[in-house]
């Protein structure tokens, strides 16, 4: 991972002399953050942070730069040398390492390993659901590192790797506090896959941001919804904003429409419905 932070020896081993150096910084192409250790202009502020301590990003923090979906406020975490001062910073998480390490990013596994020293398990669950989906981690390396904490057991059994995104997995979750029994990644014949079913006819769509780039995409959501409205079928659809936000209200909508029954078909529909090929695809 190229995070943007360069030694001196690092420099120096590419041609750069002690004035192209102090140019450099002139310029605006490298910053010095501490003794030895110097950052590009693209570096991230957290990295950026981890250089100026002499540690690296771990944890979560680290996690989002491997592309893994993290929740939004994770805050800076960064691992570092037993024995370094550090003084207290606002918003910043210290891991205390027996290990010499240098400023950078962990990598993906050792980032996961101090995830569960300090994550709490919803959030711990939607990073191995993310970790395994994107393919960052090697299932077998990603169970492994589980298998060390009781928490890390514990998130392993909450695991779905089918999940696709991070709001899917906390609806999941949601869904599963409140004692409601869900299918993911369920295929309706002519529709293709939804989020999750509920009983027979209650479809739960979670809507990450990051799936409605562009307007055609958002123009085929609406036809599917069309599509399984017209069938019979009760739709939700819930928003990046909406499940990271307010999901207990989306829980309680969810609770009123099992409540009447409504999830499940009446007699005469499903009859319809089998004729046609329009039931869930086993």
């Amino acid at each position: 991972m190229q995070t943007g932070l360069l030694s001196t020896r690092l420099l120096r081993a590419n041609g750069f002399r002690t004035r192209d150096i102090r140019d450099a910084v002139a310029a605006g192409r490298l910053s010095r953050l501490r003794r030895g250790w110097y950052a590009t202009s693209g570096t991230t502020p957290d990295v950026r942070t981890a250089g100026r301590v002499g540690g690296r990003l771990t944890c979560l923090a680290a996690l989002r730069m491997h592309g893994c979906w993290v929740p939004e406020s994770v805050g800076i975490h960064i691992r570092i040398a037993d024995g370094v001062a550090v003084a207290p910073m606002p918003g910043v998480r210290v891991h205390w390492t027996s290990e010499r390490v240098g400023p950078g990013v962990d990598g993906a596994e050792d980032a996961l390993a101090s995830a569960l020293i300090c994550s709490d398990l919803r959030a711990l669950v939607v990073v191995i659901d993310s970790l395994a989906n994107r393919r960052i981690i090697a299932p077998e390396r990603l169970r492994a590192i589980l298998a060390t904490t009781p928490r890390g057991r514990q998130a392993l059994g909450l695991h779905d790797p089918r999940a696709e995104s991070g709001i899917e997995t906390l609806v999941r979750l949601g869904l599963r506090r409140h004692r409601v029994r869900a299918r993911s990644q369920v295929g309706i014949s002519g529709i293709g896959r939804v989020d999750f079913l509920i009983g027979e006819r209650l479809v739960i769509e979670a809507d990450g941001y990051e799936w409605h780039a562009d307007r055609a995409t958002f123009e085929r959501d609406r036809e599917r919804d069309r599509e399984l409205v017209r069938r019979g079928y009760v739709v939700m659809r819930a928003s990046y904003a909406q499940v990271t936000h307010d999901l207990d209200a989306i829980m309680l909508a969810v609770l009123d429409v099992i409540r009447r029954r409504d999830h499940r078909w009446r007699a005469v529909h499903r009859s319809q419905l089998s004729e046609r090929g329009y039931l869930v695809d086993l």
